[in-house]
């Protein structure tokens, strides 16, 4: 194997364990790495897909904050003339 292709192996592993939630911390550990940022900034590439995954992550969390549709505000919500706060 030449080392063209054993770096990208590298950068291939730390990209897929970040992407896949590990902490920047133990992937760091694992790279051999003294500096997070080096791991970071020098050996994980952001994949095309991943904005796509954060927008979609994003927009599942802030749907779980609103009520279902139909449903009226509570009372607890409302100020002293029934407007919203």
């Amino acid at each position: 194997m030449g080392s063209s292709t054993c770096g990208a192996g590298w950068h291939a592993y730390a990209t897929w364990l970040v992407t896949d939630g590990v902490p920047i911390d133990l992937v760091q550990r694992v790279m051999g790495h003294e500096q997070a940022s080096t791991t970071l900034n020098r050996y994980t590439h952001t994949p095309d897909e991943y904005a796509a995954r954060v927008l979609a992550a994003f927009d599942s969390s802030a749907a779980s904050l609103l009520p279902p549709a139909g449903e009226t505000p509570s009372e607890s919500t409302l100020d002293g003339d029934g407007e919203e706060l």
